[in-house]
């Protein structure tokens, strides 16, 4: 499939501005985020779609018909796109053909790529959205995102990285993700144009680059891994000089690997940000920051403010969600936290300690070890698992899980693909008897002790 454009060269003239899909109790006073129930959001359109123009046009439709669009990630296995249709209840789902058979039995649908919005969008014409995202307690949480949040967000990335109508914006990363679809926001937006690959693969990408003249993208750690472990001579075939802004977030990012990235494409180009799909961007790491702070992930952008509670951090902005669908966010004085422990120095600069809870990072997508654990219940022989994060070069983490079960890894594995997305299945499976099972006497999955247990180098 070949690569969607979208707003080539559109003019940078002023355009009348307009919000759609507002919550209307929480777009005026935003004290900080809360629950919100579903009777006060707008009609909600569920999106199951790879990238492509199919996917922009319809985001379009959804935004010109004042509805909250609902992007529902193509890799999800069918009982989780099940399970979360039923908690966004859609009035309307729009999916590829080629995905349908993942929607539920009875579920009506219609075919994505027959949908075209009503009229051209204004540019700063920005809809609602409602994002599901890993929370902690394991079970995916809906962020409701109004739109003067998701405008907030858009306007923060054209200040921060002087997106204008002279770039060219190359969309690699899914837009059903929070990052890839606020960044396509913001360039449409700033009149950029945007060029959207269907996939990503190393050496396709610099091609897309060379071939656009590409000025900006954003990518996760495991992609620009991807990049560097291409050889030498591959890179250097491809001309990227006309990239400016190369921005790199959803996962850590080692000083290491930072400094190979930056030998790599030349100082002054690349960037990294720190935020959430709750909170929108956090802090930001400009290029010249990154070997004057290693181990800093940046200084918040002028209208964010951070502070720290018990070694926690905690976000105000006009870029925060206005709150979870039937959820309780952890709000204190109107800042919120999604559980990441941190510090801020005497600069203003913020440095990651760890993660409060469990979630794993694996290229750049969150992964909670308790959707896991729940499907290899599920399988029978499964006496019972505990699934960890354990760090790993290339993606950042991978999934690993201690087991008590009958069976192969391979057997294993494949019973899971029924249940639940690629990305969620364990790359690393250790057998163990039951008593060696590392829980608690409550039975409360141990899982230090089960990364303990790969560090030593378990093997069945």
């Amino acid at each position: 499939m070949p690569a969607g454009r979208a707003g080539a060269r559109r003019r940078a003239r002023a355009e009348p501005e307009r919000v759609t899909g507002v919550v209307p109790s929480v777009a005026a006073a935003r004290p900080g985020p809360r629950r919100i129930a579903a009777a006060e959001l707008p009609p909600r359109v569920a999106l199951l779609a790879p990238n492509g123009p199919a996917w922009i046009a319809a985001r379009d439709a959804v935004t010109v018909a004042g509805e909250m669009l609902v992007p529902l990630n193509p890799r999800l296995a069918p009982p989780e796109i099940a399970e979360l249709l039923a908690r966004a209840r859609p009035h309307r789902v729009l999916a590829d053909p080629a995905l349908a058979d993942r929607l539920p039995t009875g579920v009506a649908w219609e075919p994505v790529d027959r949908v075209r919005p009503a009229r051209e969008p204004l540019r700063h014409e920005i809809g609602a959205t409602l994002l599901f995202t890993s929370g902690t307690t394991g079970r995916p949480k809906a962020c409701v995102r109004g739109a003067a949040c998701e405008r907030a967000r858009a306007e923060e990335l054209i200040a921060t990285y002087a997106i204008g109508p002279r770039d060219v914006h190359l969309v690699a990363c899914p837009l059903s993700h929070s990052a890839p679809g606020i960044f396509l926001r913001a360039a449409r937006a700033a009149g950029a144009e945007t060029v959207v690959l269907p996939r990503f693969s190393a050496e396709s990408f610099l091609a897309a680059v060379e071939r656009h003249r590409a000025t900006l993208f954003f990518l996760v750690p495991t992609q620009i891994e991807r990049l560097l472990a291409l050889p030498a001579s591959v890179r250097d075939r491809y001309d990227l000089t006309s990239v400016r802004c190369a921005i790199v977030a959803g996962a850590p990012f080692p000083p290491a690997r930072k400094r190979a990235a930056i030998d790599w494409l030349g100082h002054g180009r690349l960037w990294e940000f720190y935020g959430s799909t709750e909170t929108g961007t956090v802090a930001v790491c400009r290029p010249e920051e990154h070997l004057e702070r290693p181990g800093s992930v940046g200084r918040p952008p002028p209208d964010v403010q951070i502070r720290t509670i018990d070694g926690e951090l905690y976000v105000r902005s006009p870029a925060v969600m206005d709150g979870y669908l039937e959820d309780e966010p952890a709000v204190v004085d109107g800042y919120v936290t999604v559980g990441d422990l941190g510090r801020i120095d005497g600069d203003g600069y913020v440095h990651l300690v760890d993660r409060k809870h469990d979630t794993i990072i694996t290229g750049g997508v969150n992964v909670y070890p308790a959707e896991v654990e729940r499907a290899l219940a599920e399988l029978p022989g499964v006496r019972g698992a505990v699934v960890c994060g354990i760090d790993d070069p290339d993606w950042g983490q991978i999934v690993a899980a201690v087991v008590c079960a009958n069976g192969s890894e391979d057997e294993l594995r494949a019973q899971l693909r029924a249940r639940i997305a690629p990305y969620k299945i364990p790359k690393r499976i250790a057998f163990v008897d039951a008593e060696a099972l590392p829980v608690g006497s409550s039975g409360k999955p141990l899982r230090r002790r089960a990364r303990d247990w790969f560090a030593r180098g378990a093997r069945r």
